[in-house]
C-alpha cells in the first residue's frame, strides 16, 4: 500500500511540473538573463529524476536516458562548434559570441528539453510517452477553458466549426485566442505517432479525440499537410518492413539522404528568387519575397560562404532591419545564413541521418521509420515557421524518438555493461496506460 501511495505521489509530482512546462508559454524569470518558465520546469524534471537516481539508481536506465538525450541534441553541438569557428575566423567581439550562445543555450536549448524527456522516461519507462501527452492536453484544455469562460461555450464552438469548415480561411476573434501554435505542433507529432501505431483501448481513443480537438482548435494548415505527408511515407515503409526490414531500413536511409539534398537545393532556389517567380505566377507567399530580398545580402550559395554565427540573422532583423518581422519564418534559410554552406550541411546530417541511424540501431526498423517520419514532419513545418525554435516541440520529438524503443535499449545497455539483466529491467515493455 505504501509503495502504491509513493508511486502515485511521484506520478503527480512529475505530471504537475510537466503540465506547468506546457502551460506557461510566455512567462520568464529575470536573473540578468531571461530564463523561460518552460526551460526552468524542464530542468526541474531532469533534476528531480537525477535525485531519484542518486537515491535508488538504475544505472542502465539512467545511462540510456542521458545518452539518448545527448545524441538527440548533437545539432546543438554542431551549431555551437561551427559558430565558434566562424567567430574565431572573423575575430568578432565577445558581445556577439555571448548573444549567439545565449540564443542557443538560454532560450531554445534543445538539450534541456531532451533531458526533460529523458527524465520522464527514466522515471516511468514508456509510460512517460503518455504522461507527457496527458500533460500537454491538460495545459491546452486549461487554456481553451479560459477562453470559453470569457466568451461562452456556444460562441467558441461556433467559431471552431467555421474554422474547420473553411480550412482556417475564416478565423474568429475568439478562436484565435486558443491558437497555441507551439502546442499544436507538439500534438501534430503525437498524432503521427498515434496514427502510425494505433492501439485497441478506450483510453487510446479518448486521448486521440482530445488530441485532435486541441490540434484543430489551433488549426495549423502546414501541420496538417506535414502529418499527411509523414504518414504517406510511414504506412508504406511499415508495410515493406513487415516483409523485409532490411529493405525498409535501406529505403529510410535513402529517403533521408534525398531530404538532405532537397534542403540544400531549397536554399539555392531561394537565392535564385524562386519565391519571386511564385508571386509573379499569382501564388501568395505571405510576404516572404520581401523578407528574403532583405536578407539576401547576408549570404552566398557557394562552398566558400562560411556563415555569420548562430543568432546573427535574428539580431539583424530585430535591431537594424525594418521588415516588420523578427525572423525569416524559415529555419533552413536562417541556419544557412548563420552556419554557412558546410556548417549547414553538417547541421542537416546531425538532425536527420544521425538520429535515424542512432534510434534505428541494432536493426530496430520501427524506430528508424518513426524517427524518419517525425523528422520529415519537423522539416515540413519548419519551411514556413520557425518551428525549430519551439523548445516544447523539441522535447516532444525527443520523447517519441527516444521513448519508442527505450526499455529494449535499457536491457541491451545493462547486459552490455554488466553481463546480465536485473529484475527491475526484466519486465516486458509496459506500453503503459494504453
Amino acid at each position: 500500500m505504501e509503495n502504491k501511495i509513493l508511486e502515485k505521489a511521484k506520478a503527480f509530482y512529475f505530471m504537475a511540473f510537466a503540465v506547468m512546462m506546457y502551460y506557461f508559454l510566455n512567462e520568464y524569470i529575470d536573473i540578468g538573463l531571461h530564463v523561460t518558465y518552460r526551460h526552468a520546469f524542464a530542468l526541474v524534471l531532469f533534476g528531480s529524476a537525477a535525485l531519484l537516481f542518486l537515491y535508488k539508481p538504475n544505472i542502465a536506465r539512467g545511462f540510456t536516458a542521458f545518452k539518448d538525450a545527448c545524441i538527440y541534441s548533437i545539432p546543438l553541438l554542431v551549431t555551437t562548434i561551427v559558430s565558434l569557428f566562424v567567430w574565431f575566423m572573423g575575430t568578432v567581439d565577445v558581445s556577439v559570441i555571448s548573444r549567439g550562445l545565449s540564443s542557443s543555450f538560454v532560450y531554445a536549448n534543445m538539450l534541456s528539453f531532451a533531458l526533460g524527456a529523458g527524465a520522464l522516461l527514466y522515471v516511468f519507462g514508456k509510460r512517460g510517452i503518455w504522461y507527457n501527452l496527458i500533460a500537454i492536453l491538460i495545459a491546452n484544455i486549461l487554456i481553451i477553458a479560459t477562453v470559453i469562460a470569457q466568451n461562452g461555450l456556444g460562441n467558441y464552438f461556433s467559431e471552431f466549426i467555421t474554422l474547420v469548415i473553411t480550412f482556417a480561411d475564416v478565423t474568429g476573434d475568439i478562436i484565435v485566442q486558443a491558437e497555441i501554435h507551439e502546442l499544436a505542433f507538439c500534438l501534430g507529432a503525437y498524432l503521427i505517432y498515434m496514427l502510425y501505431k494505433p492501439k485497441k483501448s478506450i483510453l487510446y481513443f479518448i486521448l486521440l479525440f482530445l488530441c485532435l480537438f486541441c490540434f484543430m482548435s489551433a488549426f495549423k494548415r502546414i501541420a496538417i499537410i506535414a502529418i499527411a505527408i509523414a504518414l504517406a511515407f510511414g504506412y508504406p515503409l511499415k508495410f515493406i518492413a513487415h516483409y523485409s526490414k532490411k529493405t525498409a531500413s535501406r529505403l529510410v536511409t535513402f529517403f533521408t539522404v534525398v531530404v538532405i539534398l532537397l534542403l540544400i537545393g531549397y536554399i539555392a532556389l531561394i537565392k535564385m528568387d524562386a519565391f519571386e517567380l511564385l508571386e509573379k505566377a499569382g501564388i501568395n507567399t505571405s510576404g516572404r519575397v520581401e523578407i528574403y530580398n532583405a536578407v539576401d545580402k547576408f549570404y552566398e550559395f557557394n562552398p566558400g560562404f562560411l556563415g555569420n554565427g548562430i543568432g546573427f540573422l535574428t539580431y539583424q532583423l530585430n535591431t537594424f532591419m525594418n521588415v516588420g518581422v523578427a525572423s525569416v519564418h524559415n529555419d533552413f534559410l536562417q541556419h544557412f545564413i548563420d552556419l554557412g554552406f558546410w556548417g549547414y550541411i553538417i547541421w542537416l546530417v546531425s538532425m536527420t541521418l544521425v538520429r535515424v541511424w542512432y534510434f534505428g540501431k541494432r536493426g530496430n526498423t520501427e524506430n528508424s521509420i518513426i524517427t524518419f517520419i517525425l523528422t520529415l514532419y519537423l522539416i515540413i513545418v519548419s519551411t514556413t515557421d520557425n518551428t525549430m525554435n519551439y523548445p516544447l516541440l523539441t522535447g516532444v520529438l525527443a520523447m517519441l524518438m527516444m521513448g519508442n524503443g527505450f526499455e529494449e535499449n535499457v536491457r541491451h545497455s545493462e547486459y552490455k555493461m554488466f553481463g546480465y539483466i536485473s529484475k527491475a529491467n526484466q519486465e516486458e515493455e509496459r506500453d503503459s496506460l494504453l
